[in-house]
């Protein structure tokens, strides 16, 4: 399981892809203090609502909070197919080391009802938190007139580290992920960004590289602290010999009520059901969430 520049704090996970990124190293801390930093700092920019990760980093010294709810339902569109209802609290928390550099964590509490419809059994019903992820991001390139805002992002989840019924899902495996994420300033008010990312497991037989990742999302500034996004992603994996992808197509608007606070709101649905997917299914989603940062050590130095 989302954007540049003006950061208009807004649009694609990022809140803004619009106009080019200032952050805290870039200023002295004078008599004004934090607060007179915070001022001039770009609003906030998030990872969230969408799919599409920021290839912005985290101000240095600073940690931000993600967190929201989203529901989920899905049916499997093939006799006797699996029918989902899920529950999802997600939570991400961020901390800039440096200009080019953050560490993070990712946390997520789900509660799942399974219902197989072509047998008599009762659904099955799964709550717990999910193997906790850690990673980091590093920003290979910054923004220019030509090139985009480039960033990579390294995931790890280890199943040990998980809680309730997750903690026998996967059971003793370690999972990685890796993305390259590239944003754009495309006008004063429009940006777009994209994630390429493959995914898989360090130990156990399903696979270094069995998953994968590809989104494209357009933010727009609205305006008054408004901001809006339409994204399109696509997943894919691999069982066996068998490939299957299921692409996606989401939409969402972001508020900034102040320059370190910002709410969402969301939607999106699966696409397979008019493609060729090997694996066709009925999906829905939709979520809310805040996100905001605070300084912890401003005293850092580049």
């Amino acid at each position: 399981m989302k954007k540049i520049s003006l950061l208009l704090a807004l649009l694609f996970s990022t809140a803004a892809v619009a106009q080019q990124t200032t952050d805290i190293s870039e200023f002295e801390i004078t008599s004004e203090g934090l607060i007179g930093v915070a001022l001039r700092m770009s609003p906030i920019a998030t990872d969230r609502p969408d799919i599409t990760e920021s290839a912005q980093i985290t101000p240095v010294g600073w940690l931000q909070y993600e967190g929201g709810y989203q529901f989920g339902h899905s049916e499997e569109l093939m006799p006797g197919g699996a029918i989902t209802d899920a529950h999802q609290i997600e939570e991400v928390l961020r901390f800039g080391i440096n200009r080019r550099f953050e560490v993070r964590a990712v946390i997520n509490a789900n509660t799942e009802r399974i219902d197989h419809p072509s047998t008599w059994n009762d659904p099955m019903r799964r709550t717990g938190v999910s193997p906790v992820t850690f990673g980091f991001k590093y920003n290979l390139i910054r923004e220019s007139d030509v090139l985009p805002q480039t960033t990579w992002l390294s995931h790890i989840s280890n199943s040990w580290i998980s809680a309730g019924d997750y903690a026998s899902v996967y059971p003793k495996q370690i999972f990685h992920e890796q993305r390259l994420m590239l944003e754009k300033t495309l006008t004063s008010r429009l940006g777009i960004a994209s994630n390429i990312g493959v995914a898989g497991g360090l130990n156990g037989s399903e696979g270094l590289f069995n998953e994968g990742m590809f989104s494209l999302a357009l933010g727009y500034d609205l305006g008054h602290n408004y901001g809006v996004y339409v994204e399109y992603f696509s997943e894919w994996y691999f069982a066996g010999t068998q490939f299957s992808a299921t692409p996606y197509f989401d939409g969402g608007f972001t508020r900034l009520l102040s320059n370190d606070l910002q709410l969402d709101i969301y939607a999106g649905f699966d696409l397979s059901q008019y493609t060729n997917s090997a694996k066709q299914t009925k999906r829905l989603f939709f979520g809310t969430g805040v996100s905001y940062r605070l300084p912890l050590a401003a005293h850092l130095k580049q």
